[in-house]
């Protein structure tokens, strides 16, 4: 069992190497494969735009998770309101496709510019270009040329669009593509001539695309924006811009309440002053009317007691003032979508709650609804949102009026039971009195508002950005294309093509081509290889006594020696499956080889059916093996021709071609021919019609002592060898054995022949 298991072990090893050198007989097609392939790539990696990728860190300011209710309300007791943010919608934002426009535009990123250089790819310049490009409100996609005219004169001209046009620094032109203009950059290194691509402003797909990546299932708030270019430069503009914008869109939304604010405010100092300054009118009047300078001291200390309460209306008076002022706002149609005041004196809690609350769901809806329509539904989920709210502002607002109310009647009620007790002043005072308490309401509530403006004011000069920058936008690398990927990639290619096709080759190919092949279905003993000759004409290679062919054929008579072994006269049939296959080459090359050893051979040729020997080898004869099968008078002189070759070869050619051949093999005289003709010859090659047309040789086969089965390589169908098998295992010719003609000179591995000398190698080319 072990040695069977070594046989096979030896047979794959013999199977691998002989796989491997069948694949490198085709070194050449490898060679040419993966240049071919190399060379592809590299064109096409010298003509694809590289694409680079550019990335920036910031650190976003998530108030969700770093801003505590202590701090909240400490700026909301001074005015700043700060609109909620998380890390989910800001990712949102700068995702949007209205900041990339603003990018867009902030940048004139619709407009690019290329130069060519030779004949490879268009290369973007971008800041690089020697002028630039402005191009009025109605734009319009395109492409065009500028080339440099003169020293401040350029060409722009379009084959495509019809136009051509002659142009200086500031001129404004009408174009196909809009109005445009020219301006010098004096830090433009590019060179003329230049491609100005100009892009739809409105058409989101020319956008460039941002990537926001953030660390999942971390509390950290970093995000890292990275966006694809052909021009570095041009991508860490497009990120440092975008943060910028973002950040200034973020500091406004900050201060969108608090301009709100202070602008309610305003309006209501303007009415404040005049109120005040009519009340301090209508007491100075009035003290010149009735000619009053200063209250009496009784009058002082009675009203001294009532002062808390005096006091306490006009605080009720105010809260209801304001009140009243904010239901007003809210009631006005105009005001619909505009941010509440959020900090102008209120106390009530509920009502300062509902105002924070109403602020930032407006907001909200304007960060989160940007550009929608109003039919959306989540325009319409938010006006729901916002209308509830403002419904339990007004209801809240109206509670708070009517408490207001009743505390200031009851306030007055005590005033009242004071004032009583100066039922002994005068008439004057009392009026007096009013007339001031009105002033000073007025004059308190323009005090008030003048600080909440000044606290409001505070908020906007503290507006901080949302993003902090961690890396400033910088070059990641580029994308595409891999350049060793796809060179490593070439290569592969290259050697897989060549064994693809090779594979697909063999595994179409009907034809024997190697030893292996032979060996491997046929188990009849294999005498060797006959290398191919070239020279067609040249009937007897092998009396060039030092060459590969001559070699080989000395080798074939060794092995035949073992399988003939003692016996005095050894005749040897040559045939094979077919025509073509070398059958008459071999069997006289053969003959004339034993002579050349001092053999003494006949060369017989029975192929009687189809034989060229007397053509090959130019004989004159009047009389061959047909004339002796067919006379039986005839003598085995009369057919026999000697050699010119050599001495001791004798040859019998087929003269004549009979009508019955299979009747004359048949008949006793093939038997009196190899009788005395063995008496005479210790060799005897008898070349056979092809076993797989006629059945000539198997009526020979029983004077036969030993079969040559010649097989062709790339002519010998590979299902001809099983049929030589069977032919084997069968026992239907004496002794078979195998030779495999007209091998390649390149071989594969093993021993390749010269005409001086030989050599072992794994691999030639003879």
């Amino acid at each position: 069992m072990e040695q069977d298991n070594l046989q096979l072990d030896n047979q794959n090893e013999v199977s691998l190497v002989e796989t491997f050198f069948h694949y490198l007989s085709y070194w050449k097609l490898f060679v040419i494969s993966v240049i071919a392939c190399l060379v592809l790539v590299g064109a096409y990696l010298f003509y694809t735009t590289p694409t680079y990728r550019v990335t920036s860190r910031i650190l976003i300011n998530d108030n969700t998770k770093n801003q505590n209710s202590m701090d909240f309300n400490a700026f909301q007791d001074l005015g700043i309101i700060t609109p909620t943010t998380n890390l989910g919608n800001e990712v949102e934002v700068l995702n949007s496709k209205s900041l990339m426009r603003s990018v867009v535009d902030s940048l004139n990123l619709n407009i690019s510019y290329f130069e060519s250089r030779g004949i490879r790819r268009r290369q973007e310049i971008y800041r690089n270009t020697p002028v630039f490009v402005s191009i009025g409100k109605d734009v319009k996609p395109g492409s065009f040329t500028i080339e440099k005219a003169d020293t401040n004169t350029f060409s722009i001209h379009s084959g495509r669009d019809n136009f051509s046009q002659v142009v200086k620094f500031g001129d404004e032109v009408a174009s196909p593509w809009g109005l445009l203009s020219l301006r010098e950059n004096p830090f433009g290194r590019a060179s003329f001539p230049i491609t100005v691509v100009v892009s739809d402003p409105t058409d989101d797909n020319t956008l460039p695309v941002l990537n926001v990546t953030t660390q999942k299932g971390n509390s950290s708030s970093v995000a890292e924006l990275s966006v694809l270019t052909s021009n570095p430069d041009k991508g860490k503009d497009i990120l440092n811009t975008l943060i910028a914008i973002y950040n200034q869109n973020a500091i406004s939304d900050k201060n969108y309440v608090a301009n709100n604010t202070i602008a309610f405010i305003n309006s209501r100092l303007d009415a404040t002053v005049k109120e005040l300054g009519t009340a301090e009118t209508d007491v100075e009047q009035y003290k010149k009317q009735k000619g009053i300078t200063d209250l009496g001291a009784q009058g002082q200390i009675l009203l001294a007691s009532s002062s808390q309460y005096g006091q306490k209306i006009n605080d009720a008076e105010i809260q209801l003032s304001i009140l009243l002022d904010l239901k007003s706002f809210l009631s006005q149609v105009s005001n619909t979508g505009n941010l509440l005041p959020a900090n102008v004196g209120l106390t009530d809690p509920t009502i300062l709650s509902l105002i924070n609350t109403y602020n930032t769901t407006l907001l909200e809806k304007q960060r989160q609804t940007a550009g929608m329509n109003d039919n959306m539904p989540i325009v319409a989920e938010y006006n729901k949102r916002i209308a509830q709210i403002k419904d339990d502002l007004l209801k809240g607002i109206s509670f708070a009026e009517s408490t207001s109310r009743a505390t200031l009647r009851d306030l007055r009620k005590q005033e009242g039971m004071y004032l009583g007790q100066t039922a002994n002043l005068t008439t004057q005072e009392k009026e007096s009195r009013e007339l001031m308490r009105q002033q000073t309401i007025k004059e308190q509530l323009f005090i008030y508002l003048l600080q909440k403006k000044e606290d409001t004011s505070l908020s906007l000069a503290t507006a901080t950005p949302n993003a902090k920058v961690i890396d400033e936008a910088s070059l990641f690398g580029k994308v595409s294309p891999k350049t060793s990927i796809l060179l490593l990639a070439a290569l592969i290619l290259g050697l897989v093509l060549p064994i693809v096709f090779v594979y697909t080759k063999d595994l179409f190919d009907t034809k024997v081509h190697t030893k292996d092949e032979v060996i491997r279905t046929v188990k009849a003993p294999f005498l060797g290889e006959i290398p191919d000759v070239k020279d067609n004409k040249d009937a007897f290679p092998v009396l060039k006594v030092r060459s590969g062919v001559a070699e080989k054929f000395r080798i074939i008579i060794s092995n035949l020696g073992f399988m003939t072994g003692g016996l005095t006269t050894k005749v040897i049939s040559v045939t094979s499956s077919s025509p073509a296959e070398g059958k008459s080459f071999f069997a006289r090359n053969l003959a004339l080889s034993l002579a050349t050893n001092g053999k003494k051979t006949l060369l017989i040729d029975l192929d009687i059916r189809r034989s060229e020997l007397l053509k090959v080898l130019n004989l004159e004869t009047q009389h061959g093996s047909v004339y002796f099968l067919s006379n039986p008078s005839a003598t085995l002189s009369e057919i026999i021709q000697p050699s010119k070759y050599h001495k001791n070869l004798d040859i019998i050619p087929v003269k004549i071609y009979p009508p019955n051949p299979a009747e004359l093999l048949e008949s006793g005289r093939l038997k009196t021919l190899f009788e005395e003709a063995g008496a005479l010859y210790e060799y005897l090659i008898v070349d056979t019609a092809p076993v797989g047309l006629v059945a000539d040789a198997y009526a020979i086969n029983k004077f036969v002592t030993n079969t040559i089965f010649v097989i062709r390589e790339g002519t010998t169908y590979k299902q001809a060898l099983h049929d030589i098998q069977e032919i084997y295992k069968e026992k239907k010719l004496n002794n078979l054995t195998c030779i495999l003609n007209a091998v390649p000179a390149t071989g594969r591995y093993g021993y390749n022949y010269g005409y001086g000398t030989y050599k072992q190698s794994y691999y030639t080319e003879g």
